[in-house]
């Protein structure tokens, strides 16, 4: 989720820089933030099984952990749903709207 989550920060990052044009110097306080933003958000989506909403079970081979996708529960779908929705479609709609303004500016 972090790696996603700096994808979409990085995308916004390119495209308020090409669009929105600041005269100043470096300011080191919104990449900061928008790391620790994106580490933040990714741990509000990760600490919800641990607090029962779904739960975490051994992958495959039995060397990792993730979320129980085959637990056939309503929270456990509900969670996954969400999970699904904030943590990867979400996401990824405001890439491709960053990336898609970023065209469009560059082509004008």
């Amino acid at each position: 989720i972090v790696s996603l989550i700096s994808l979409v920060v990085l995308s916004y990052d390119r495209y308020s820089t090409l669009t929105v044009y600041h005269n100043r110097g470096p300011d080191y306080r919104k990449p900061l933030l928008a790391v620790g933003g994106s580490w933040l958000y990714s741990l509000i989506w990760t600490v919800p099984p641990l607090l029962g909403w779904s739960s975490y079970g051994l992958e495959g081979a039995g060397t990792s952990c993730s979320v129980s996708w085959t637990e056939r529960t309503a929270q456990s779908h509900a969670y996954i749903i969400c999970l699904f929705i904030f943590c990867l479609g979400l996401p990824v709609l405001v890439m491709v709207y960053c990336y898609g303004r970023l065209l469009y500016a560059v082509k004008q």
